[in-house]
């Protein structure tokens, strides 16, 4: 990063900061912990991680303040040294002041008759020659010279309104969270068992917004992100481990290396019914508009927002129409109404020495004043909403004027760029404009001719011809090269500002049927592979097991389509603690503990969870009320889940659906949550397989309410923090268990509620 940019940078944030203290959220934490805000400013903007993302998210403004230096080095020289016009030249410059004495005779001799519009098109007309005249005759370098006097000036104009956009996202995205980080770690942790949640405010941003909490994950695929070679690679784990915000951080470039040019990104989903022809379709859509994004080409927006656009200009078109003829309507009732009272006042016509005597003793002699006539009083108060209806029309104007002025400089800012006259750019637009309507439409041209001739003694003679072209739709083979070919293509034309083409495919996980999914990659792994793009999908953790046993006989899709496979594990403690630091103020460490078993350090479950907690402390503040109120909370929930699910279940032996109903209607037993005796009854009386459905959805019930019942015997009033820690842990390995293998949920449950005395 430059000197200047690192400058910006330090000043921004000292500016943000003095403004961020001040938040009643802050200023209550840095007052409780004894702390001055100067001295809070200082210690977070030296802080090494809140610096390290600052610097990431300055990095497009440093590169831009760094071309405009290199443009400031490599300015030409405005008028060379050794000139000597050639013949061509001197007479172009001759011809500039007959030009000015020929207007000048114009003016002098027919000035008085010619109207002004005539006067000022001609001071146009001869602005523009002795323009063209100067540039054609002057030295090739003054051209060259106003050229780079053009850029050099987009590039100042445009620089500070990046710089102020980047300040927005300092703000959001890294000073926020990197102060409540930061004041979160500036006391040791909060044992205390009574809820205090000061600042919630972080807890309802989506998961894609704030700060990102450093897993192992997130560094592999920092690492798949800055390596050169093509291939995809796959995002495994549980559903709301995070796979999805990894996905769209490095689709954002937030995962690119500072000395490497950033990524160009793509984001899409895979659909849960799919034809594959028609995904690589969408999923070339999608590319096509991310180029077209990047090179900053008009109508590169959505449908919708084109559709949202022409009828909102539509309509304000109408409304201006409207409030125009409000405000005629409005002046001409008002001139009336004066009009009228001028009328009864003074007479008609009204005696214009009354009224400028009126003004003048109201100006001069306030002692004249009180002499002037109740008439003249009356029509000055008359004609007073008048003179306001005029200014509040002439303000419109103004209004209106300095929009459109504003609106042509930045349309001319992109008219001058430098994009729009790159004929690689406009070429690599005009393609991607022109592979969208390719994939939408089915084109049909009619080209031909027809001619007639006559010959005498009446002959015609007469001769047609046409060609028609339907353009028929691409096979499965032709989709997927014709985007290899557009990502390729892409990339070569963009070399010089983008490092690679990420493409991210969520949702490859929520395909129900294993074969389904294979069946998916098997026809959409052609696209891989193409020279610098990285394909990030997320797949499920069967895909995980699948990669992980290639070498040994057991080769499928996933083996063969992914590069490399990265596993987005569940948080451990000590990074739910970091994730809610970041987010939330006030949080003691029991109920962070709670936190962390009831959503099992998913980090989707962990929001959720954080959210129910700030929720409930309105009505309940002790952590066994807390605790209390969740569970309860959760258990209604899941019961009318559990109670849905087993009526359509079928009778397998003695065992019936009703049962388990019965059973469930039970739930809550009591204040104390008195839930293990009822999971034993509830649990499915076999040593067999769980091999039915609805042995499985008992096992599931009574594995959920076991967890319950620990979860109230361990947070409570009387809780002692030591030796807790292993518990949580355990806690929260069981609560992952319940999602993947309910058998070994109740595994660990029992063996722990066996081994350790809860309270």
């Amino acid at each position: 990063m430059s000197l200047e940019a690192e400058t910006w940078l330090h000043r921004d944030m000292r500016t943000i900061l003095n403004r961020l203290v001040r938040r009643p959220e802050f200023a209550e934490e840095i007052s409780r912990l004894k702390l001055t805000p100067h001295k809070v400013v200082v210690r977070v903007a030296e802080d090494p991680a809140v610096l390290a993302s600052a610097r990431h998210a300055y990095e497009s403004l440093a590169s831009e303040g760094q071309a405009l230096d290199a443009h400031e080095r490599d300015a030409p020289r405005w008028w060379p040294r050794t000139w000597e016009p050639d013949a061509f030249e001197r007479r172009l410059l001759w011809a500039i002041p007959c030009v000015l004495a020929v207007w000048i005779a114009t003016v002098a001799l027919l000035g008085t008759w010619l109207p002004d519009a005539v006067e000022l098109g001609l001071v146009i007309v001869v602005v523009l020659i002795v323009g063209v005249l100067a540039l054609r005759g002057l030295p090739e370098d003054v051209w060259l010279w106003l050229l780079w006097k053009r850029d050099h000036t987009m590039l100042a104009v445009g620089l500070p309104v990046r710089r102020r956009d980047r300040r927005q996202v300092l703000q959001d995205e890294v000073l926020v969270p990197g102060l409540r980080g930061w004041l979160s770690r500036q006391t040791q942790p909060s044992f205390e068992l009574t809820l205090e949640l000061r600042d919630a405010a972080g807890l309802t941003k989506p998961p894609g917004q704030g700060a990102l909490v450093q897993t192992d994950a997130v560094e592999a695929c920092r690492r798949e992100v800055n390596r050169d070679y093509a291939g995809a690679v796959g995002l495994a784990g549980p559903r709301g481990a995070g796979k999805t915000t990894i996905a769209e951080r490095a689709a954002r470039d937030e995962f690119t290396d500072p000395e490497r040019p950033p990524v160009l990104g793509v984001l899409t989903s895979a659909p849960v019914r799919y034809d594959a022809r028609d995904f690589i379709l969408h999923l070339h859509t999608c590319v096509c508009r991310a180029v077209l994004d990047f090179i900053a080409a008009s109508g590169t927006q959505s449908e919708t927002h084109q559709q949202w656009n022409r009828l909102h200009r539509k309509h304000r078109i109408r409304a201006g129409i409207g409030e125009l003829s409000r405000i005629v309507l409005s002046i001409g009732v008002r001139l009336g109404l004066a009009l009228g009272v001028a009328t009864l006042a003074w007479g008609w016509p009204p005696n214009p020495a009354l009224l400028g005597g009126f003004v003048k003793d109201l100006v001069t002699d306030l002692g004249g004043f009180r002499t002037v006539s109740w008439s003249d009083v009356v029509v000055f108060l008359g004609l007073l909403p008048l003179f306001f209806a005029a200014l509040r029309v002439v303000l419109g104007l103004l209004r209106g004027v300095t929009k459109g002025v504003f609106r042509t400089v930045r349309r001319l800012h992109g008219w001058l760029s430098d994009d729009r006259v790159d004929p690689e750019l406009a070429a690599l637009r005009s393609l991607a404009h022109q592979q969208l309507r390719s994939i939408r439409f089915l084109q049909t041209h009619t080209s031909g001719w027809s001619g007639k001739v006559s010959v005498p003694a009446g002959t015609d003679l007469s001769m047609t011809r046409s060609l028609a072209k339907a353009e028929q739709p691409w096979t499965h083979p032709e989709v997927v090269g014709r985007l290899r070919d557009f990502i390729e293509v892409s990339i070569e034309v963009l070399s010089d500002q983008v490092s690679k083409i990420v493409v991210t495919i969520d949702e490859v996980d929520k395909i129900a049927d294993p074969d389904e999914a294979h069946q998916f990659l098997n026809e959409i792994k052609g696209v891989f592979g193409v020279p610098r793009c990285l394909f990030l999908v997320s797949v499920s953790d069967d895909a995980l097991t699948a990669f992980e046993r290639r070498g040994i006989p057991a080769r499928d899709a996933f083996d063969s389509a992914f590069t490399s496979m990265i596993h987005v594990r569940p948080f451990t403690l000590e990074q739910s603690r970091t994730w809610l630091a970041h987010r939330a103020l006030g949080i003691p460490e029991p109920f962070v503990w709670l936190c962390h078993c009831m959503s099992g350090g998913l980090p989707r479950d962990l929001g959720r969870v954080a959210l129910t907690l700030y929720d409930l402390q309105r009505d309940h503040t002790q952590l066994s009320a807390v605790t209390h109120a969740m569970l309860a909370r959760d258990l209604d929930i899941k019961t009318r889940a559990f109670a849905q699910t087993a009526k359509p279940l079928p009778r397998t032996g003695d065992d019936s659906p009703h049962t388990l109903i019965k059973h469930l209607s039970k739930l809550p037993l009591d204040d104390h949550f008195e839930l293990a005796e009822l999971a034993r009854q509830i649990w499915p009386d076999t040593d067999s397989p769980l091999d039915t459905e609805l042995a499985r959805l008992r096992a599931e019930v009574a594995c959920y309410l076991v967890f319950c019942q620990t979860i109230a015997e361990i947070f409570h009033d009387r809780l002692d923090p030591a030796g807790k820690v292993d518990a949580v842990i355990a806690l929260a390995t069981a609560r992952q268990h319940m999602a993947l293998d309910t058998l070994l949920a109740w595994n660990v449950l029992t063996d722990f509620r066996a081994t350790v005395n809860p309270g």
